[in-house]
């Protein structure tokens, strides 16, 4: 085998990587300038460095092990997921009115709807890579269906509608670029339109209120609040921002929760609209490059865990930014890599270290 191990590093995406690098940095800034001098998050920037230390631990430790086998690991993945996720219910952490955490000796916490997320991408990709040839018989969709939805739905039990949401995006991408037929596309499509009353029976009562109040604002004005803040944030930002550490929606706390999921609208509060705009070019950046793994991938599973990354990605940013903006109901979903968050940030690591596994190993072994 020729095929040297110096040789496999050098295959590594630092176009990747850098850009990363950059976002959880600017990160760790923003949830500093965010929480500063707050009395109960003043040791929130360094968790989160703590967090980005063992993210980048994870992301080389992933990297080095061959991603196929991940695949073989699947269905253990994909059952201790289901374990996890159940264990939740029995001795997890009550917060918010939501059960997702289990509390670990006061330690730390551990989010297993996140680890559901990064399981997904293994677990579905495996899924239609071994019945790729299979998938003109809409029976394997509907398999596939079972397959994403009971961890969905054990996620969005909690209740965490965002989680389930991300996990059914995954499965729907990775269905997409297996080769969906068009027909079994309409008809997935129809009956997602008539299954919406019972997602809307089976949603909790706040996240009704939530899509209620974002479709008609007017009916009770006091709870766009947080909406109305973050858009006085943004438009306070200007062309450049009322700079770092300067901005009066964040530094008097008006803006509420600015350290994750409004964490945008600080953003350009404090840099403008420059600010957020390379925000979401290094994003972009990260998700292109993604996508470019993906079609040098030397097999299908490669393939497909680099495009479910890459979605997950583009769909939290997207969802994030479009509440921020008003333009989507807030459903709590944080921007990838700059927002606070020990769990999310560790799960995207391990994703990024899978998708640098493919990269490293998108030539065939050469004997």
């Amino acid at each position: 085998m020729t095929f040297t191990r110096r040789r496999l590093w050098k295959n590594l995406d630092w176009s990747l990587i850098v850009a990363v690098a950059l976002l959880v940095t600017f990160g760790i800034a923003m949830i500093r300038s965010s929480t500063f001098d707050h009395p109960n998050l003043s040791d929130t920037p360094g968790k989160q460095i703590q967090y980005a230390v063992a993210g980048t631990a994870l992301f080389f430790l992933v990297s080095s092990i061959d991603y196929r086998y991940w695949q073989s690991l699947s269905s253990v993945l994909y059952f201790v997921s289901i374990l996890l996720l159940t264990g939740l219910f029995i001795s997890g952490v009550v917060a918010g009115g939501a059960q997702r955490w289990f509390d670990f000796f006061g330690l730390f916490f551990v989010q297993p709807s996140e680890l559901a997320k990064i399981g997904s991408i293994i677990w579905v990709s495996s899924f239609f890579a071994h019945r790729r040839e299979k998938l003109y018989q809409f029976k394997w969709v509907i398999v596939s269906i079972l397959h994403a939805g009971i961890p969905a739905a054990l996620v969005m039990a909690q209740p965490n509608l965002s989680s389930a949401v991300m996990i059914i995006i995954v499965w729907a991408s990775i269905l997409w670029a297996s080769g969906l037929r068009w027909q079994h596309l309409a008809l997935l499509s129809g009956t997602g339109f008539v299954s919406l009353p019972v997602l809307w029976i089976l949603m909790q009562e706040y996240q009704r209120d939530r899509i209620a109040h974002f479709l008609n604002p007017a009916a009770d004005p006091g709870a766009q609040y947080n909406i109305r803040q973050a858009l006085i944030s943004i438009g306070s930002g200007g062309w450049f921002g009322q700079g770092y550490n300067q901005a009066s929606q964040v530094q008097l706390r008006f803006l509420k929760v600015r350290h994750t999921d409004f964490i945008f609208s600080a953003t350009a509060a404090e840099f403008g609209l420059v600010g957020v705009v390379i925000i979401m070019i290094l994003l972009i950046v990260v998700i292109v490059r993604i996508l470019r793994i993906s079609a040098i991938a030397s097999d299908p599973f490669g393939a497909y865990l680099c495009y479910g990354m890459a979605t997950m990605i583009f769909a939290q940013t997207f969802f994030n930014i479009g509440m921020n903006l008003n333009l989507l109901p807030v459903i709590g979903l944080p921007l990838p890599f700059v927002s606070y968050g020990g769990s999310a940030l560790l799960t995207l690591s391990i994703g990024l270290g899978l998708v640098q596994s493919v990269a490293l190993r998108h030539r065939k072994y050469e004997f």
